[in-house]
């Protein structure tokens, strides 16, 4: 099973992963790390690699990030000096953490799970508009 590590500035790696477990169910070989304000570079580095360390399989994880450019990001591109074979997929999001639980239990190819779990975070995007029918219009 691949690893997953999730990182976020803030409390909202261990919240999304909580939320994504509601539906899926908990899962195995995943990790979270917070990053919090004030925090230095060495700290948030080793709890990382702290997190990481945990997993059975440590050169085949993926790593899922809230913004490109960010600390969390950053550190995670430096670590990768280390860790060559750890991908990185930054705007994490409830539906790209669902699809990548359910994806790498099946035992889908890391690029695979790479590409649905871009494709799902897209999609799961998405802006509901009420259109009036003639009925609600009478209403008002």
């Amino acid at each position: 099973m691949i690893p997953i590590l999730v990182i976020t500035h803030g409390e909202s790696a261990s919240k999304l992963v909580e939320t994504a477990e509601m539906i899926t169910g908990k899962q195995d070989e995943c990790q979270t790390v917070k990053f919090v304000m004030g925090e230095s570079l060495d700290k948030l580095k080793d709890d990382i690699v702290d997190h990481i360390n945990k997993f059975e399989n440590t050169s085949d994880m993926l790593c899922l990030a809230d913004l490109k450019g960010g600390t969390p990001f950053n550190v995670l591109v430096e670590l990768t000096k280390k860790y060559p074979k750890m991908d990185i997929i930054t705007g994490v999001n409830v539906p790209m953490l669902m699809e990548t639980f359910i994806q790498r239990t099946i035992g889908i190819s890391k690029e695979n799970l790479i590409r649905k779990a871009i494709d799902a975070g897209h999609k799961g995007i998405y802006r509901y508009e009420h259109v009036l029918s003639k009925k609600d219009d009478e209403e008002f």
